[in-house]
């Protein structure tokens, strides 16, 4: 999808949306709310916690993402009596050389903001586990056309891999 269309369809889906509230009965003139939940994509599996945990960091390590940091976010929680139920660590990764040219140049270095990449997991209280990140297709459509192409490149191989673990985790 090109860059024109991706910002075509987000402009599209905004104004559906802003004609379906102005349609409504609706007598208190709120502007239109996206689903906040739209930001982040979320995949719930029937896997315990540790077992995802495990299944998704070798996959990353597999698909040769640059593990950076492992924050387990339960434990220093708990440290400060703070009980996540079921835990929570969060992965923060990169692919190296699809961010580099958009670090080298003072034009595109603004998206070091948004890295490291962050994929996190954590448990419910339904024993089951979720595999969570930032919806970088929803983010990279917002982008100029040079840094969507490399968000592009990166959320595909993302994709891969968290599939390739819940594929796995099925099978388990």
């Amino acid at each position: 999808m090109t860059y024109r269309s991706r910002i075509m369809s987000l402009l599209l889906t905004f104004a559906v949306s802003a004609s379906a509230a102005a349609m409504s009965n609706d007598t208190d003139n709120a502007a239109p709310t996206a689903d906040p939940r739209a930001i982040v994509v979320e995949r719930t599996v029937n896997n315990d916690f540790q077992t995802t945990l495990d299944t998704l960091r070798k996959q990353l390590k597999d698909d040769g993402w640059k593990l950076i940091a492992e924050i387990d976010l339960g434990k220093r929680l708990a440290k400060k009596g703070v009980d996540v139920p079921g835990g929570l660590v969060i992965f923060k990764l990169t692919s190296g050389k699809n961010a580099v040219p958009l670090l080298a140049a003072d034009e595109t270095r603004y998206i070091s903001a948004m890295m490291p990449c962050g994929v996190s997991v954590y448990g419910k209280s339904d024993g089951s586990a979720v595999i969570s990140r930032m919806n970088f297709e929803m983010m990279g459509a917002m982008m100029e056309p040079k840094v969507a192409a490399v968000m592009e490149k990166s959320i595909t191989k993302l994709n891969r891999t968290v599939d390739a673990a819940l594929t796995t985790l099925a099978g388990k």
